[in-house]
């Protein structure tokens, strides 16, 4: 345990929103802080202050799985200021979740998918009961639908709290229409309005095919921006941090000519779908779409599920790759299952450790740890499982291959993120390891824009087309 000294911009952050709350006494904030600029202490100290001032006795955190079961009670454990926090795991089986509820602690963290539980739970039992004055939703990008059953609870949730706290490094993973949910959770709706009915219609306009997408007009992104500018502070990490090099290194492998030909087929019948909708999201399209960049990584699903091997192309590359970097730890990003089923057919990795969405919490902070401590030569990952608030910069591993690259923007800068972050002093190196005239080109275009919308998505693949043709 050692003591923390907080940074310049986290004595600001720290200073601007016990202003906000403390001063102003607005009940709600947004931290818009980009991963590794130390959020996560600068709310640990506002709670604790709010502690000792006897303002706030509990405190309700929820975040996603795995950041709810190791960096909150890590980053607790790591400073001496908080020895004196208790920390309540809510999580399991019903039984242990009213354990963990009913245990003495002063922060008491969960997943999204118990808000619903925990609504229930006090609402039918005893309101008067309810125990927390402090709410704090780590990654509100979660709460982005506004129609989901977990945004649904939290919203009759809401004048539960004295006080309210977001936190996200990307809070517009799909554009501005994600905002709305995100701010109601902080202000009620005081900024951009009660309901998304009048949000849509005020600030954006429809387009795509069925008019399902929702785009905004022209001064809209100034106008949002303006309205929510005082209940929001936004770091940035290019302002704050002096990180070491992040080096990408693109590797071309080309697919066998007898597959060539039928992956042309199935593109064309993709783009056909796209120009038809105007979109990758009807079934039709987006089947082919997903097929394409499942015949790009060597395997495919059938519609029974099974998966077949289509080429090892790229497994060659990441064999190449691991004996270039002479035993140096690598993480191996992978998107399908059936990835990284290929890549442990092979000699020598059949072994590998992986953390997926199957991957219990306990045997992930097992593996997260033994990373950090230098004891796991490959790790294999896939990337919407070991994103938001993960600490991995601690031991010596400094090499992400991606076997397939993501096409969410937001999960592809999240997973360096949990290497390429505050602590780190060597370079970081990013390989990707890309199928040349597939629709790898186009995700590649995508990633390198750093745009996280659909339309930039759909962008992308045009421009591959139009080189590809």
């Amino acid at each position: 345990m050692k003591l923390l000294e907080p940074r310049d911009y986290q004595t600001y952050a720290l200073s601007w929103l016990i202003k906000r709350t403390l001063v102003d006494k607005k009940p709600g904030a947004a931290f818009f802080i980009d991963p590794g600029l130390g959020k996560t202490a600068v709310t640990l100290l506002w709670i604790k202050l709010l502690k000792e001032l006897g303002i706030a006795q509990k405190t309700l955190i929820i975040a996603p799985l795995r950041v709810a079961s190791i960096v909150w009670p890590s980053e607790v454990e790591e400073w001496t200021q908080f020895q004196n926090l208790r920390v309540s795991f809510v999580h399991g089986e019903p039984s242990a979740r009213m354990a963990k509820l009913a245990s003495e602690a002063d922060i008491y963290v969960t997943n999204p998918p118990n808000v619903k539980w925990i609504y229930n739970h006090y609402e039918k039992k005893d309101r008067s009961k309810f125990p927390f004055q402090t709410l704090v939703i780590d990654e509100s990008s979660l709460f982005k639908s506004w129609k989901s059953v977990r945004m649904q609870h939290l919203r009759k949730m809401l004048k539960w709290f004295n006080h309210r706290l977001i936190l996200s490094g990307t809070p517009t993973p799909n554009g501005l229409i994600d905002l709305f949910s995100q701010m109601f959770i902080v202000d009620e709706g005081k900024t951009l309005g009660s309901g998304i009915t009048k949000y849509r219609e005020r600030y954006f306009y429809r387009s795509g095919w069925g008019g399902q997408k929702w785009l905004p007009m022209e001064p809209s992104k100034k106008l949002i921006e303006e309205k929510i500018a005082p209940a929001c502070l936004r770091l940035s990490e290019a302002d704050h941090l002096d990180l070491p090099p992040l080096v990408t290194n693109d590797i071309w492998v080309d697919l066998p000519k007898a597959i060539q030909k039928a992956y042309r087929k199935l593109e064309r019948e993709m783009f056909i779908e796209i120009d038809e909708h105007r979109s990758i999201t009807p079934v039709n399209a987006g089947v082919k779409y997903l097929a394409c960049r499942q015949v790009a990584n060597g395997g495919i699903y059938d519609e029974e599920k099974n998966h077949h091997l289509i080429h090892e192309e790229k497994i060659h590359a990441v064999k190449e790759v691991i004996t270039e970097l002479q035993g140096k730890p690598v993480m191996i990003a992978f998107q399908f299952k059936h990835d990284l089923l290929r890549l442990k057919s092979h000699d020598g990795f059949e072994n590998i450790p992986s953390i997926d969405g199957d991957t219990k919490a306990e045997a992930a902070n097992e593996l997260i740890e033994a990373w950090n401590e230098g004891e796991v030569p490959i790790l294999a990952v896939q990337p919407k499982s070991l994103s938001h608030g993960v600490n991995m910069q601690k031991g010596p591993g400094r090499d992400i291959i991606w076997m397939g690259l993501t096409d969410d923007l937001d999960a592809y800068m999240q997973l360096i993120k949990r290497i390429h972050r505050q602590g780190v002093t060597s370079q970081v190196r990013i390989h990707h390891i890309l199928t040349r005239k597939t629709i790898d080109e186009a995700i590649e275009i995508r990633i390198r824009s750093k745009e996280e919308s659909q339309t930039a998505l759909l962008n992308a693949l045009n421009e591959y087309r139009s080189t590809a043709a």
